[in-house]
């Protein structure tokens, strides 16, 4: 199993350490030792003086041989920082403290370097941008900032800063520096940024609607649009101002283009092209776009939501006569569970059998935990929408979770 890693992409503090960031070190340590017992022959220093890395270099072996991997991580940590002469070791020990989240003392060692007589302005650079990590990770952003504002200037750490810079940007609620950084990081990077950025614009898009600036908000929104037009975002958003602003009909077509373009997220604006039916007084607008969406998605509440509007159109017998069907060619607990909810309802003499309410009380409970929100990039679960994961932080990959228990 991987290491989990934490928004910025850093093992967790107390996580279990994959071996394989240790491996990496080791050859490290080792040269660290040869290096040290070299100075102390050169200089007519007894050798136990330099005290080699050999026996730590043995001893964290032993430990990820049996899968002690903090163990492991302590003692080469030890025996890096009995060893500070060189530039990159004293680097790779501030990254390992880091990682490990002892932040202070990343700091501490950076600073120092800084200071170093003899560093190179390439080799401080470098420095320059680990300390600014370190002020990233203890959540002195404006420290962070100016540090690598300072480094973008450099074409060798141009991209890193603006990657980094983004975060920083995203974390401040800055989202027009966000962008700014983000497009600049576009043109230099080898990853597309344009979803990132048009998630961007829709934070903008929706500060813009809650002031009021509907103007803005269209803008914003159709900015989105251009640059990813599968942004389900932004086209929940597009749909929302024209359904403020009257144009009802426009807002349930593009509602409906996700049937297209984001079937899994239908189920989200239903209440919305509900609303708008409602509005233009034309329940077949609702009646068509359930239909139209139940035929391209697999979220079952669609479906539910198709039983709820016939009941409410009094057309009870059509909605128990779906439920059924659907139940019986899908071996859907949640089909059952809603046929076995109206029949009680509907049975105001309080004759229903007891099994029949024990079978609707079990449907109940096995599908109570099954709904929510789940990111298909790291799995974190939760009952609100975020467009933005509170686990991993990528944009765009938080989906609601489908109640897909089927009958055997």
């Amino acid at each position: 199993m991987g290491l989990k890693l934490g928004p910025e992409g850093f093992p967790r503090k107390g996580e279990v350490m994959d071996p394989i960031w240790l491996l990496l070190l080791l050859p490290l340590a080792v040269l660290s030792g040869w290096v040290g017992a070299k100075r102390s022959r050169q200089q007519g220093v007894h050798r136990s003086a330099a005290k080699p890395l050999s026996e730590p270099y043995v001893r964290s072996i032993n430990f990820l041989a049996n899968d002690q991997h903090d163990e492991a991580l302590d003692v080469l940590a030890k025996a890096l920082e009995d060893h500070d002469e060189s530039l990159e070791i004293q680097l790779a020990l501030g990254t390992l403290f880091r990682r490990r989240g002892e932040i202070e003392k990343a700091t501490q060692i950076h600073q120092s370097l800084i200071s170093r007589a003899g560093i190179t302005p390439e080799q401080k650079s470098l420095v320059l941008f680990e300390l600014a990590n370190d002020y990233f990770k203890a959540g002195l952003l404006d420290r962070a900032e100016n540090l690598l504002l300072e480094l973008g200037v450099s074409e060798n750490f141009r991209e890193a800063s603006l990657r980094l810079l983004v975060q920083i940007y995203e974390s401040e609620r800055e989202w027009e520096r966000a962008i700014a950084a983000a497009k600049a990081l576009d043109k230099i990077g080898s990853e597309p940024l344009a979803p990132q950025i048009a998630q961007f614009q829709c934070e903008m898009a929706e500060r813009a609607l809650v002031a009021g600036d509907y103007a803005e908000a269209k803008d914003r929104a159709i900015k989105a649009l251009k640059l990813n037009r599968n942004c389900a975002r932004a086209i929940i958003l597009r749909g929302r101002l024209q359904a403020l602003a009257g144009k009802h009909g426009q807002a349930v077509a593009t509602w409906t283009r996700l049937c297209a373009e984001r079937p899994e997220m239908l189920h989200e604006v239903s209440r919305l092209v509900q609303t708008s039916a409602e509005s233009m007084e034309d329940a077949e607008a609702y009646l068509d776009f359930l239909r139209r969406a139940i035929a391209v998605s697999t979220d079952e509440r669609l479906q539910l939501s198709l039983a709820d509007f016939l009941l409410q159109s009094g057309r009870a017998e059509e909605a128990e006569a779906f439920l059924r069907l659907w139940s019986k060619e899908h071996g859907s607990l949640s089909g059952l569970h809603r046929l076995l909810q109206i029949r009680a309802e509907g049975d105001p003499t309080g004759e229903v059998s007891g099994d029949y309410q024990l079978m609707r009380n079990v449907a109940g409970r096995l599908l109570a935990d099954r709904s929510g929100y789940e990111c298909r990039f790291c799995g974190f679960q939760g009952k609100s929408m975020h467009w933005q994961c509170p686990g991993c932080r990528h944009w765009d990959t938080t989906i609601p979770k489908l109640n897909t228990i089927k009958l055997s």
